[in-house]
């Protein structure tokens, strides 16, 4: 990974909550852990690419076609305890300004990140 990740100790409540609740379907959660350890999408155990996809999707949730509208050299991690991360992006064109994701299937270096949640950017 690019970014430096500062470590927070775990029973830290330095997370924050997010003002927007994004819903997580823990099956669905499961199955792309799965899938990742399978080998497949291994962009899910960086919180950096997965800030970037959410937030590139709530520009374009029709989809992504070509660059990314928010680039991965735009987002920084501002806390992570292994567990729990928030995410800052730097972009004008940006929704979101920070994201806030979890491990909720496996709470290793080996666990995917789910988004959990966004605090809208000001505009």
């Amino acid at each position: 990974m690019r970014n430096q990740i500062k470590r927070f100790k775990e029973d830290e409540d330095s997370m924050g909550k997010p003002q927007v609740v994004v819903p997580v379907d823990l099956t669905v959660e499961k199955n792309s852990q799965q899938s990742v350890d399978a080998g497949h999408s291994p962009w899910r155990l960086d919180p950096v690419f997965v800030t970037q996809v959410f937030a590139s999707l709530l520009i374009s949730p029709e989809g992504i076609t070509g660059d990314y509208p928010i680039a991965y050299d735009n987002i920084k991690i501002i806390k992570n305890n292994g567990a729990e991360a928030v995410a800052e992006i730097n972009s004008d064109n940006s929704i979101a300004k920070y994201v806030y994701l979890k491990r909720l299937v496996r709470k290793d270096d080996t666990g995917i990140w789910t988004v959990v949640g966004y605090d809208p950017a000001d505009k």
